[in-house]
This record gives structure tokens, sequence and C-alpha cells, in this order.
């Protein structure tokens, strides 16, 4: 079955990306699903911020996504518009708005909602966590 996973809550304020990532993994544990994409939105785009650095002592859910996405070959979508209105950008956002720099973590695509339809006309399955 193909599934793609739509994820809403922060990843500091809630255990949204933390659920959505045990799920994605026990899924994927027996060969027997795939996993189309992962789309953040709303809150849960904060997870993209380069700059976020959590406690030593706590897991870095940032870098367990982009591992696990490396892994399966799993794209890791981030709302353009969400994204935006929190001050992240990649490097092609950052030069078309004239800011010096750019601050989306390494293995996520800046998308628009576009996107996520294509998520899920494509999945039998979508997920969201929130």
């Amino acid at each position: 079955m193909n599934y793609s996973l739509f994820i809403t809550g922060s990843p500091t304020a809630s255990r949204a990306c933390h659920t959505a990532l045990d799920f994605a993994e026990a899924l994927l544990s027996d060969g027997a699903h795939q996993i189309h994409g992962v789309f953040f939105y709303e809150e849960a785009v904060a997870i993209a911020n380069a700059l976020a650095m959590p406690p030593r002592d706590e897991c870095n859910i940032r870098n367990e996504w982009v591992a696990f996405a490396k892994q399966h070959s799993v794209p890791l979508y981030i709302c353009i518009a969400a994204a935006l209105r929190r001050g992240e950008l990649n490097e092609a956002e950052a030069k078309r708005h004239e800011v010096a720099n750019h601050n989306l973590a390494e293995g996520f695509l800046l998308e628009g909602l576009g996107s996520l339809i294509s998520l899920t006309s494509e999945s039998d399955r979508m997920m969201r966590f929130k």
C-alpha cells in the first residue's frame, strides 16, 4: 500500500513529528508498504529551520527525519507559504526576496500545496499528524 504523511504539529510543542517518524519507520519495516513523501505544513515547517538547535540531551528530530529520508528515498516537502511566513528560506527564495542568508536545512524541499495534492492523489492513504 502507498502512503503519504501530512504533518502539521510543531516539532517542539507537540509530538506530531516524532509520532509520524515512528509510524513511518514501522510502516516500512516489513517491506510491504511505500511512502511517497512527507509534507510538513503550518507549525511543522519549523522542523526545517537549520538554525534551530535542540539541547544536546534531546532528540534532534530534524536529523532523524533527514536520515530516514535518505535511507528510504522519501522526499521531505516543506510548505513554501508556511515556511516564508516563519522566516525559513532556501537559497533561491533568499535571492528572490533579496535576503542575504538562507536557513532551510539540507534534505528538505520547499514546495507549494500542489505537491500535497499530488501526494494525496498518488497514495492509497494519507496520514495526518497534528
